[in-house]
């Protein structure tokens, strides 16, 4: 993650200082469909001044999922708890296929009633892989230096090392798994947090055990990889580069979908 980047979030954590009006799904939801709910999204409501009995059955066999799509951004539209909890009980199944777009109206619905309580603008900070409260959800991965596989005691100082680095800067490790000479895992970072940074420390103190990790890792907020993808995207960053220069792994567009600088539409 880029300064640039870190410094926008800041700014939106400033926003949301000492309020509820900071907002992230808690699930990871498709980059791209949430572009296109936003979109959909700002069209329906300008077009569109629905009352809840004209929208609230999302069961009716005639709607088709385009229709069912506009209902529940209508719904979402609603000022009113019951539009809420139509939405919230639609989302319980999580096997429908629009469960995602559920959740993307939900969330808006969510915002619409707390603003107008609380008299508040409401910040929805939208990545692909969602977060926890005012966390930030982040896929990490590390790559082993001048080795093929991490040694068990290996593993284990980057477990303890980046829980430490992480726990003292309000942050948490979701998960960590270990292939070859690759380490992924996802983490929660708050905000107001330079992500970047705070990963740079746990490898510095990784690296006080034998300098057994590379120091570029790759950081981002839209998907998580597999390991094949990680290694597929290092070989390419090794072949462009050549093996004797570092890898860089601030841009990491071509493993993402989205447009580079797309605003969130959602106003």
């Amino acid at each position: 993650m880029n300064g640039d980047l870190f410094n926008i979030f800041k700014e939106l954590s400033n926003l949301a200082s000492g309020s509820n009006n900071f907002n992230v799904i808690d699930e990871p939801i498709d980059i791209n469909l949430q572009m296109e709910y936003f979109k959909r999204s700002k069209k329906i409501r300008r077009d569109n001044v629905p009352q809840l009995e004209e929208v609230e059955d999302l069961t009716a066999i005639e709607l088709d999922d385009e229709q069912l799509r506009d209902r529940m951004i209508l719904l979402a539209s609603i000022d009113d708890p019951r539009a809420y909890r139509i939405l919230e009980e639609y989302t319980k199944d999580k096997s429908n296929r629009l469960h995602q777009w559920a959740l993307m109206a939900l969330q808006e619905s969510k915002m619409l009633i707390e603003g107008n309580l609380l008299n508040e603008r409401q910040v929805f900070v939208s990545t692909g892989l969602g977060g926890r409260g005012k966390l930030l959800r982040y896929f990490v991965a590390l790559v082993g230096n001048n080795l093929d596989e991490f040694a068990p005691y290996q593993q284990h100082v980057i477990q303890s090392e980046f829980e430490t680095a992480l726990k003292n800067n309000r942050s948490e490790i979701e998960n960590i798994e270990f292939q070859g000479k690759y380490a992924a895992m996802t983490v929660l970072i708050p905000l107001d947090v330079p992500c970047h940074q705070t990963l740079l420390d746990a490898v510095d103190e990784c690296n006080m055990y034998g300098n057994f990790l590379k120091t570029d890792f790759l950081i981002t907020n839209v998907k998580t990889l597999s390991f094949d993808e990680i290694d597929e995207f290092v070989a390419g960053k090794m072949e462009e580069l050549g093996s004797e220069n570092e890898i860089n792994f601030d841009d990491i567009d071509e493993l993402e979908d989205r447009e580079p600088g797309e605003e969130n539409p959602l106003e």
